[in-house]
């Protein structure tokens, strides 16, 4: 039983004495006084009182009840948006201006690096994507050691190669002479990668063709190294070589939005 319960059952005993208390004996006229006052019955005195009881109890129980507060407004539900299309590789994969390595290279892309997707090739297995750093500039990227995530149902899926992109001439025959020189101290003794370190200078070269260019690009291993003037067609490069991993050049003419496929050749030894 609740502590209210309890006190509503004890105030009704209570009310129940006081109205037995309040009965009274007819022993004959009594004498009047002068004046009346008017007095409320037993019976009356405890209705009134039951009455103010139950309505201060009805008071408590509305201060304890808590005011009524507006549901929470609903919360709107995101809607999920699908993910542009995007690449990367498990192995470094060279990238082409067209769906075979037929077309001319363009770049290497490697583990660690997202590229966006531009369009499909499935025939050939070939992805079109943009070429890092060159906005507007694409290349054909074989889905061999490639991972696609993102929404690829909406791509476009051309029959044959942009080519639109390379309009201007590839410089030719390009050939490579190179000197190494071994280090005679490592900046720490305990990276054991330093033992096969030597300091390699190459001098690229390559015959320029086309008489619209503005400059010529120059790569090593798909990274860009150099800018060069218009017409230009030797660069000098000297490096720390690791190892007895190949190295690949490559120079690309351009001109404002136009380029060239780019041409590489390998060095393979040097010294």
């Amino acid at each position: 039983m609740t502590p209210t319960r309890k006190f509503l059952v004890l105030f009704c005993i209570l009310a129940l004495v006081m109205l037995a208390c309040s009965v009274t004996f007819d022993f004959g006229p009594q004498p009047s006084s002068a004046t009346a006052t008017p007095t409320l019955s037993g019976l009356q005195q405890v209705s009134t009182m039951v009455a103010g009881t139950l309505e201060a109890f009805t008071q408590q129980a509305l201060s304890a009840t808590p005011a009524n507060t507006p549901p929470p407004s609903a919360t709107a539900t995101p809607t999920n948006t699908s993910l542009p299309p995007a690449l990367s590789v498990s192995v470094a994969t060279n990238c082409y201006a067209g769906s075979s390595t037929n077309y001319g290279f363009v770049i290497t892309i490697y583990p660690g690096i997202t590229v966006t997707v531009e369009g499909k090739d499935p025939e050939d297995n070939y992805w079109i994507v943009d070429v890092p750093n060159y906005p507007g500039t694409i290349c054909w990227l074989s889905g061999q050691y490639a991972s696609v995530t993102g929404d690829t149902g909406n791509l476009p899926a051309p029959a044959t190669p942009v080519v639109s992109n390379y309009t201007l001439s590839e410089p030719r025959s390009p050939r490579v002479s190179c000197s190494s020189t071994a280090l005679s101290s490592t900046p720490d003794p305990d990276d054991w990668w330093w033992d096969d370190a030597s300091q390699w200078t190459v001098v690229f070269r390559w015959a320029n063709t086309d008489n619209d260019q503005t400059g010529v690009r120059v790569y090593r291993n798909g990274h860009q190294i150099a800018t060069l003037h218009a017409h230009a067609s030797s660069y000098t490069d000297t490096f720390v070589h690791f190892g007895h991993w190949d190295v690949t050049y490559g120079a690309q003419a351009f001109n404002g939005s136009q380029v060239s496929s780019i041409v590489t050749v390998e060095v393979h030894h040097c010294g």
